[in-house]
């Protein structure tokens, strides 16, 4: 995606290995995301999430654009930290208090790693659903991914494995918390 019209280019980002990512820094790539969406126009009728990285993405956006939020379930990465992407799982129904979905639908996820997922997601919106538009948005893209969003906030090359603000509740364990008293 290059920039035109003034509107906000992907930013590339060379991180090789780990990338750490802040809330701060975080909620400010959701943010240029969001921007290149106000500006691309869509007019998009609801947002469809996918789980578990996808949700605040979505919400956000839901938030923000004033639209329904959606959830769509999906899992792959296993293992030990959730490092290992294994088989795709995508849910049979989606989640949603609308009274009828469509027919202009923006699927948001946190990252295409490989693209199965937004690939898989996608195709069963289109086989279930049959929207006029769908619209691809994710934080990350990877240069590994076969399947490339409709918009994206950084394009990472060197395909780093993203350490989220969120995933140290996966590191966590319920006896390990502290009460605020």
């Amino acid at each position: 995606m290059t920039q035109r019209l003034g509107k906000p280019a992907p930013v590339r980002d060379d991180t090789a290995g780990e990338l750490v990512v802040t809330w701060e820094q975080y909620h400010r790539l959701i943010e240029h995301l969001a921007l290149q969406l106000h500006l691309a126009q869509l007019g998009f009728d609801q947002i469809v999430a996918l789980s578990r990285g996808g949700l605040r993405v979505g919400d956000l956006l839901s938030r923000l654009f004033d639209k329904p939020l959606v959830v769509m379930a999906a899992r792959s990465y296993e293992g030990d930290g959730d490092r290992h992407q294994g088989e795709l799982r995508l849910g049979h129904q989606l989640a949603h208090t609308c009274d009828s979905l469509g027919p202009r639908l923006l699927l948001v996820d946190d990252l295409a790693d490989s693209g199965a997922t937004l690939q898989a997601a996608s195709h069963w919106l289109k086989q279930q659903l049959a929207p006029e538009q769908l619209h691809t948005a994710v934080i990350w893209l990877k240069a590994a991914s076969h399947v490339r969003p409709d918009y994206w906030a950084v394009e990472l090359p060197q395909n780093p494995w993203i350490l989220q603000p969120f995933e140290l509740w996966e590191q966590r364990q319920p006896e390990e918390l502290r009460s605020l008293g």
